[in-house]
């Protein structure tokens, strides 16, 4: 075969990967409302949706979250459920309380006891947006769910948690997990979220120990989009959602989400028109099946030390055909084994004269440049550009820059590559590349387990056909392609998704991806690689250029930005705060030219663009301060309120005396965990109330004074914001999250 019939041949295989993944991701059609009933029907989740939520935002403290969770209970009782009502107050490790209300459905005929698969979704919103999606259609489904199963002989009963306050701090699962005559028989969760609007519902999270989770959810999840990988990075990162509190308590669980149109995520755009009923199809067909699958399992092993004791599995879905699943442990032996091979493929090698130690050295030293090299043009490629979006993580035309992304990872190995063999044959750096692949495994099989197939998967093809090599008949053409599809069945979900995922930090990891993909056929095309990783970096010029110039914003995805009014109600003073005001804000009131720190119990995190404001007659909100003096210790007792029945109110306070315990309406919250970083400045303390009042209790060490201040937060702002408004409906942006608020601050000592 010629070099160009190979650059051709691997790039073709490349391209057919690339295209089989993406049509596989795509979602299915919405199931009729005529589909059976045995079915989950999009069609039918999407009108009990309308039937039971409002399409405007119905956060906790307002009559539309009311509203809600009334047609929600309806909905559950005209299916024959029989729906439990609790009420508590609740509060968050982080110190955010507030009063819940949950709804607990289960069939009447299902025994109370035992243990149980329990589906959760929550039913409030964010300020900022109504919800449709996150987590509308997680209640809509959890409906229809209840529905398609009322009728089925399940060994398990199955319970519908549809919670309360997720948004503000999952105050309803902590309330539920709380209550031991609710949640003992909670033996397996099923989660289902959202964080956008669209997209590929991907089974993104599990509980920790996994071993006897995965089989399960392997031979039943039909149209898989899950990997161990998702579930090792997102257990690094400070999000949470319900099931990190039924996690906290020792509950196995799994957790569902679609992640597309994230511009759209807690903004006004998460509407009922924005809903996609092919996400919410996929996802509803995917926790329907493991709602039976695990109805039917031997849900007492999830509560038996010796099956936990098992540890954690590594899995990864095939084209979303089927998953692969292997105990954790067996990682390190598998890089172990592949490296056995490639040390064979060494030897070999070298006592056929197909290659040498110092070519194998320049084998893995094209490796190593290939990635860093990837990186590097990868973040060029995005500041060269200015591809980051302001004020949104997520761009309506992101195609280009993937594209351009894909292509610089290209580049970055073949050039590599194709240098290495000049003074190398094929084999030395072909074993070279498998050495590295598999060193990097054994590595990452140690350090995180769930993550390391990612390199294990094509580095043991690599050392399996380069071992081959040495003593068999299998030609470059052979090796490289079997590698090639190894790594991109791997790698290209990543590839693909990453945008949905990361937003512009894609660009990065996206280059990095196609250099460790292209890095298993790069020592095949060394005779055409110059040519073609100067087209590739040209042709990613281009489409940079092109990617610099299309619109960042659009009516479908647009910049986020929120207003706040504040009035510091001891000086008088009152100021507009705005996050990166856009030219049109900036041009309708007198912004100061640079941030100022006007938080400073947020430490860094409490600068803003401000402006000053019209003075509002607005009412502070009040504390009434007792103190009972102990051996060493003090308890100081604040009973708290604001004033003009703002829903929510933030008590920070710091001194040099130490806060050892705090009571918030008696109760004290759990406690913290390590993954989530803090957020306050040194020797600051919160406490945050979803409501108007609450009774404090801080236990001090010390007899220090203390500064304190209490700010009460309301939506919405003072008709003097029309004009802010009206700026930023002009400049296309939205608000996000907590939306638009006026917040008074009373500051105080004790």
């Amino acid at each position: 075969m010629t070099p160009r019939g190979k650059a051709l041949l691997v790039f073709a295989v490349l391209a057919a990967l690339a295209g089989l993944e993406t049509c596989r991701l795509e979602n299915p059609e919405p199931a009729p409302e005529s589909a059976p009933s045995e079915q989950f029907s999009a069609t039918r989740a999407i009108a009990a949706l309308h039937a039971v939520s409002l399409d405007e935002p119905h956060p906790l403290g307002t009559p539309a979250h009311d509203v809600v969770r009334d047609r929600i209970a309806g909905a559950l009782r005209a299916l024959d459920y029989a729906v439990d009502v609790q009420h508590a107050f609740a509060c968050s490790p982080l110190a955010t309380c507030g009063e819940i209300t949950n709804l607990i459905a289960r069939r009447p005929d299902q025994p109370l006891g035992g243990k149980a698969v329990v589906v959760v979704a929550h039913y409030d919103s964010v300020p900022a947006g109504p919800g449709a999606s996150d987590d509308g259609t997680g209640v809509a489904s959890a409906l229809e769910i209840a529905r398609a199963i009322r009728h089925d002989a399940l060994a398990n009963p199955v319970v519908f948690l549809i919670d309360d306050s997720e948004e503000s701090g999952l105050l309803g699962a902590e309330a539920f997990v709380a209550d031991p005559t609710r949640s003992t028989d909670a033996a397996f969760i099923i989660n289902l979220e959202a964080r956008g609007t669209t997209g590929t519902p991907f089974l993104f999270e599990t509980s920790g120990e996994q071993r006897h989770l995965v089989p399960v959810m392997a031979h039943a999840m039909p149209h898989p989009v899950t990997t161990s990988l998702f579930a090792t990075i997102y257990d690094q990162l400070p999000n949470d959602t319900d099931l990190t509190v039924f996690k906290r308590a020792g509950r196995a669980g799994i957790n569902f989400a679609y992640l597309g149109g994230g511009s759209q995520y807690h903004t006004p755009l998460d509407r009922f028109a924005n809903v996609d009923a092919g996400s919410v199809q996929r996802r509803g067909d995917q926790a329907l099946a493991m709602v039976r699958a695990f109805g039917a399992a031997n849900l007492a092993d999830l509560a038996n030390p010796n099956v936990a004791a098992q540890g954690g599995a590594v899995w990864f879905d095939v084209f979303t055909a089927f998953v692969v699943w292997w105990p954790a442990g067996w990682t390190v032996g598998i890089a172990a084994v592949a490296l056995v091979l490639v040390l064979v493929a060494l030897v070999g090698g070298m006592r056929r004269g197909k290659l040498t130690l110092g070519g194998v050295a320049l084998g893995v030293a094209s490796f190593a440049g290939s990635v860093v090299l990837a990186a590097g043009l990868g973040v060029g490629l995005t500041r060269l550009f200015g591809l980051q979006a302001p004020g949104a993580l997520f761009e309506p035309y992101p195609e280009p820059k993937v594209a351009a992304a894909w292509l610089v990872g290209i580049a970055a190995a073949l050039a590599v590559a194709g240098l290495a063999r000049r003074r190398a044959s094929f084999d030395a750096v072909l074993v070279g590349h498998a050495l590295a692949w598999n060193g990097l495994a054994l590595a990452l099989a140690v350090m995180l387990p769930g993550a390391a197939y990612l390199l294990a998967v094509p580095g043991a093809i690599m050392a399996v056909l380069a071992a081959a090599r040495a003593t068999l008949p299998v030609g470059e053409v052979v090796a490289s392609v079997g590698s090639l599809i190894g790594a991109a069945t791997v790698s290209l979900p990543f590839a693909l998704l990453g945008h949905d995922s990361l937003g512009d930090s894609s660009v990065t990891v996206a280059a990095v991806l196609l250099a460790l993909i292209t890095t298993t056929f790069a020592p095949l095309c060394s005779d055409t690689a110059p040519r073609l990783a100067l087209g590739c970096l040209v042709l990613a010029v281009v489409l940079g250029g092109i990617a610099a110039v299309v619109p960042r914003q659009s009516a479908t995805h647009p910049r986020h930005l929120s207003l706040a009014y504040v009035l510091d109600a001891d000086s008088g003073s009152t100021r507009w705060q705005v996050d990166g005001p856009t030219p049109e804000v900036r041009a309708a009131a007198p912004f100061e030219p640079a941030r100022r720190l006007v938080a400073p119990w947020y430490g860094a995190l409490g600068t803003s663009d401000v402006a000053p404001a019209p003075a509002e007659a607005l009412a502070p909100p009040t504390a009434t301060v007792s103190t009972a003096a102990g051996d060493g210790t003090r308890v100081v007792t604040l009973d708290i309120a604001s004033a003009r029945h703002a829903p929510r109110l933030t008590l920070l306070w710091h001194s040099d005396a130490e806060t050892m315990a705090v009571r918030i309406n008696g109760v004290t919250p759990p406690a913290r965990s390590t993954r989530r970083r803090g957020f306050l400045a040194p020797g600051w303390n919160r406490i945050a109330i979803r409501g108007p009042t609450a009774h404090v209790e801080i236990t001090m060490q010390g007899a220090a004074p203390v500064e304190a201040v209490l700010i009460d937060t309301s939506f919405g702002l003072p008709a003097s914001a029309d004009a802010l408004i009206r700026a930023r409906d002009a400049s296309g942006a939205v608000p996000v999250h907590d939306g638009d608020v006026t917040v008074v601050e009373h500051h105080f000592r004790w």
